[in-house]
């Protein structure tokens, strides 16, 4: 169920990649900035067929291979089911929730039947094209259950929305928590998909982040709190982390943290300071998790709005301040919370001598989470994988350059060998910053080959299902590493 669950979670990313864009075109088009409505209204477009897209990538996202056939199988299965389900009850309205489900549906029907041979005289109707006809009749029968159980369904999700509602701040803060607390097992997005493109409605819209961007004014609630931690919170931590750090250590480290720094403040991606720190500190992690829920809660007390189209960094924040309900309140809050994080951290750290990124001893490096390499560390990893895939890799892999001048192909094949081999890889995705692996066995990687490659983390979330936090090239890397497979 776990894998499941995570499979799920990194096919949510796909659709929600195209937001940002969508948040720029709507915003930049707007009166009080460049005023061309056509702009505006192309990212209105996105914004209003959110379900048709999420059913679309969450089929592809979890089809093997990402083949465009689930896709289309996801957009038939969407319109099927929905169309069928309110020509029994109009009134059924199932949102993004719909596309998701028929996304979910395609993409699982895509993996059992996009090898189905047929008899001759139907073998046109074979492979891949069989997947839409077979997604089509299992939507039917979807939309005839539904159609009945749906209102129900419907009634009770307004309830629990209603109950958040009624919660305040309180359900905010929980929201936050479980937020930050599911990150290391990849499942935050599948409790993200309900608040942000479920919960609550406006004209139509659905979603809290949907709502914000269609200017419902109570909408943005859910939200808000994450900009004091991105832009502030964590980039204090990250100053802590560095200045907690033995002295001969502590210039690798800042170059490495300070540059996560940045990136969570501009852009709001968390991840690379997160996994700094989350396995070879898991107590300063669940700490991180509360503060999170403290800083949802409070904004929600004090009335703040805001939303984001990609994330909770300085981008988003300046671009959607138009649409925000005492937004500029954020930045004095965010003060406090970078004070607070930087005072909680650093004191902790000291007083509890908690192995933080440059404070390991020689033993410890090995297996925490984080990794500090030179030129020279790239070369045992590439060696093997020179043994396993031949001596060009090695060539400029191993070259003067190191890591620096290591192409993605020749650091593909070292993570091959890290890895376990091509025989103990049985599936193998990019999502955002992380590699998702189904694995022989988790036992055989080489997690000191892999931070020297310059993973900053390894979650085993059982003997088979594994994560690897490789920044920014995931999706890249695993591209790179399925054509060393194929």
């Amino acid at each position: 169920m776990l894998g499941q669950l995570q499979r799920i979670g990194k096919a949510l990313m796909l659709p929600v990649a195209v937001l940002p864009a969508a948040a720029l075109l709507l915003r930049f088009g707007q009166p009080d900035l460049l005023n061309i409505p056509f702009i505006a209204q192309a990212g209105n477009a996105i914004f209003a067929n959110l379900a048709v897209i999420f059913a679309i990538g969450v089929a592809i996202g979890l089809a093997k291979g990402n083949h465009g056939a689930a896709g289309l199988a996801g957009f038939i299965g969407y319109e099927v089911l929905t169309q069928g389900a309110q020509a029994i009850n109009k009134d059924i309205n199932m949102g993004v929730l719909g596309g998701i489900i028929a996304g979910i549906l395609a993409g699982w029907l895509y993996n059992r039947f996009h090898q189905t041979r047929l008899p001759d005289w139907l073998g046109f109707f074979g492979g891949r094209r069989f997947v839409p006809i077979v997604t089509a009749g299992a939507a039917v029968v979807l939309a005839a259950v539904f159609g009945y159980v749906w209102p129900y369904v419907q009634d009770g999700l307004d309830a629990f929305g209603h109950t958040l509602t009624t919660m305040g701040a309180f359900g905010a803060a929980i929201y936050g928590f479980l937020n930050r607390l599911l990150i290391p097992f990849g499942l935050h997005h599948v409790l993200n998909a309900y608040i942000w493109f479920v919960y609550g409605t406006f004209h139509g819209k659905t979603g809290d982040l949907n709502r914000f961007f269609a200017g419902d004014p109570t909408a943005g609630g859910y939200m808000a709190g994450f900009y004091p931690i991105f832009m502030f919170g964590l980039p204090a931590a990250c100053l802590a982390m560095i200045l907690a750090a033995k002295k001969e250590r502590r210039a690798a480290v800042a170059g490495v943290l300070l540059s996560a720094a940045f990136a969570s403040f501009l852009t709001g991606i968390t991840e690379p300071i997160e996994f700094s720190f989350m396995f070879l500190a898991p107590a300063l992690y669940a700490l991180h998790a509360v503060l999170t829920g403290v800083s949802m809660g409070v904004a929600y007390a004090l009335g703040i709005k805001h939303g984001f189209g990609f994330s909770a960094g300085a981008i988003d924040y300046f671009l959607n301040m138009h649409l925000a309900t005492h937004g500029w309140w954020l930045l004095p809050l965010g003060l406090v919370f970078g004070v607070v994080y930087f005072v909680l951290f650093y004191v902790c750290i000291r007083a509890f001598n908690i192995k933080t990124p440059g404070r390991e001893d020689e033993g410890d490096a090995q297996a925490g989470g984080f990794a500090l390499f030179d030129e020279n560390q790239l070369r045992p990893a590439a060696a093997e994988a020179a043994a396993a895939s031949g001596a060009a890799v090695a060539a400029r892999a191993a070259g003067p350059g190191g890591t620096a001048d290591a192409t993605l192909a020749d650091k593909a094949a070292a993570y091959v060998v890290a890895l376990g081999g091509p025989d103990n890889i049985r599936e193998l995705e990019g999502c955002v910053t992380r590699l998702r692996l189904t694995v022989v066995s988790a036992d055989r990687l080489d997690e000191p080959a892999l931070r020297r490659l310059g993973a900053s983390g390894v979650m085993k979330l059982d003997p088979q299902h594994v994560q690897v936090v490789v920044g920014t090239i995931a999706d890249m890397l695993a591209e790179e590493i399925q054509k060393r497979l194929r």
